[in-house]
């Protein structure tokens, strides 16, 4: 998602808001961009005892970390933009589900095909859906397998999609074991069903979103 944060954020504001689960990618993603640029990053999750691994990173990339008590995501969200407009803020959707990065994801994809030909079977971990739209969208003929991981993709696809649903909650940490960077609570539930369903047969391609 850093490949197309900077061009989500309004160059007029000052400050970056988003609010989270602590276990996503986006909050670091963000925080490195507004690090890089000079710019000033808050993150908004709920309160815990101890600060998740996530958390740390993001302050020690620059980002201020508010938590909140209560912090389902709706009130996290919801404390957020009312952050935003008292300190004329911007926002950023949860997910990133905006076109633009939709449209960047597709590159993505459409960069690979260039190099090794269009995958037949793909997978990939969905949440938001920001991803997995955008590589529906970078992609013609390539059968995709999307493993819903916690919130509920309900949008329609073309039939060359397969969703299946990962049968614990968000916070389950996978014990898959793995030898690049991945979120152990998102992209690594995907992993798994993807070493589950290989073909060697098949040109297969996983999207790994802390690579």
């Amino acid at each position: 998602k850093s490949r197309f944060i900077e061009h989500l954020l309004d160059p007029m504001a000052s400050e970056y808001v988003y609010a989270s689960h602590v276990y996503g990618g986006f909050q670091i993603a963000l925080a490195a961009v507004c690090q890089r640029l000079g710019k000033k990053a808050t993150i908004f999750c709920a309160k815990r005892k101890i600060p998740h691994q996530n958390s740390l990173k993001c302050k020690a990339l620059g980002a201020s970390v508010l938590q909140v008590p209560h912090g389902y995501l709706s009130n996290v969200q919801k404390k957020a933009k009312d952050y935003c407009v008292r300190k004329n803020a911007q926002y950023l959707e949860f997910g990133a589900n905006y076109a633009l990065a939709i449209d960047k994801i597709a590159e993505v994809m459409e960069e690979v095909t260039r190099q090794i030909g269009e995958p037949e079977i793909i997978f990939c971990a969905v949440g938001s859906g920001t991803l997995l739209k955008g590589i529906i969208k970078g992609t013609n003929t390539s059968n995709i397998i999307g493993v819903q991981v916690g919130k509920e993709f309900n949008d329609a696809v073309p039939s060359r999609v397969k969703l299946l649903k990962y049968p614990k909650n968000f916070e389950t940490i996978s014990k898959q074991k793995n030898s690049f960077p991945s979120c152990e609570n998102y992209d690594l539930k995907a992993w798994e069903y993807c070493l589950k369903h290989y073909n060697p047969k098949q040109k297969t391609f996983f999207w790994n979103v802390m690579g």
